[in-house]
């Protein structure tokens, strides 16, 4: 099973273009609870407590004030029957904003392609934890290196726990107990194209029968390895999550095939071997062509 993880965007949208949602993230629960931590946070310390914890300027923290106010926790897929809750949200692959997303053009994507991103594709984020493509999200800013502490966790990282590692690979729900092992689980291939701080709250948690494939984006080379730069970097990777599914990948070993604006290095990489399936975590080097 190959699944992919990319980070979100700070900037968000209600998409009205866009299709209507079609399901709620997978812990509505944890959701409601940070929402009501954030809240409190307002009450307890005002808002320059929150404006130091998101890191915004004047103008942003009266906007995410208004959508910390606005914000709805649905709690059930039938909420979105409510017109009044379902003006609220948009699909998440549509509703964040950024240059990633710019490069992934989700609203270009035939149906086939849309059905790829919506099997095979998680959005992290410090409030949801994650996201399929089609859920149900509201604009927000919680990031998942904000200093929060939450129901008794030092920080989201703590807070979430191995819970974003259970629903890439397939565990069905927040009760489910780990299956290390199992064969409905067993192969599990976790495409990693988020940063640093969002996939510190996956690939920690990954268990003995999943793997993991970091792909690294290099503009040019200094002293023999890769240079990345973040805005470039961003571009590749939404160009990689289209290219995947616009090609339909399913086999991990098709993502050296990837060249869009790039070429895989196979020198650079790390345990890299043609037969990409066998176990063990890998990092595929890109280079600018």
């Amino acid at each position: 099973m190959l699944q992919v993880i990319i980070s979100p965007a700070k900037q968000m949208r209600v998409c009205a273009s866009a299709f209507a949602a079609q399901g709620i993230p997978p812990y509505p629960q944890r959701t409601a609870t940070l929402h009501q931590r954030l809240l409190q946070i307002e009450h307890q310390d005002g808002k320059d407590a929150l404006q130091a914890l998101w890191s915004v300027s004047d103008r942003l923290l009266q906007q995410n004030l208004d959508r910390l106010h606005a914000f709805e926790p649905l709690m059930d897929a039938g909420d979105l029957n409510n017109p009044e809750l379902a003006r609220l949200v948009s699909p998440a692959a549509f509703s964040y904003v950024g240059i990633q997303y710019q490069s992934m053009a989700p609203e270009v994507l035939d149906q086939e392609s849309l059905a790829w991103l919506q099997s095979h594709l998680w959005i992290l984020s410090g409030l949801y934890g994650c996201v399929r493509p089609f859920d149900a999200v509201q604009p927000y800013r919680l990031e998942m290196g904000a200093k929060l502490a939450a129901d008794g966790a030092k920080n989201l990282y703590a807070f979430w726990g191995d819970a974003l590692a259970r629903a890439v690979c397939g565990y069905m729900d927040d009760e489910t107990p780990p299956q290390t092992g199992a064969a409905a689980h067993e192969g599990t291939c976790v495409i990693n194209l988020a940063s640093v701080e969002y996939a510190k709250a996956v690939l920690p948690h990954l268990d003995q029968s999943s793997r993991c494939i970091t792909c690294i984006f290099g503009e040019d080379l200094r002293a023999g390895k890769p240079v990345q730069r973040s805005t470039a970097s961003k571009t590749a990777r939404g160009s990689m999550v289209r290219w995947m599914a616009e090609n339909r990948i399913e086999d991990p070993a098709d993502l050296t095939r990837f060249n869009v604006g790039y070429a895989f290095s196979p020198q650079l990489s790390s345990n890299y071997s043609p037969t990409a399936n066998a176990g063990g975590n890998q990092t595929l080097v890109f280079m600018k062509s």
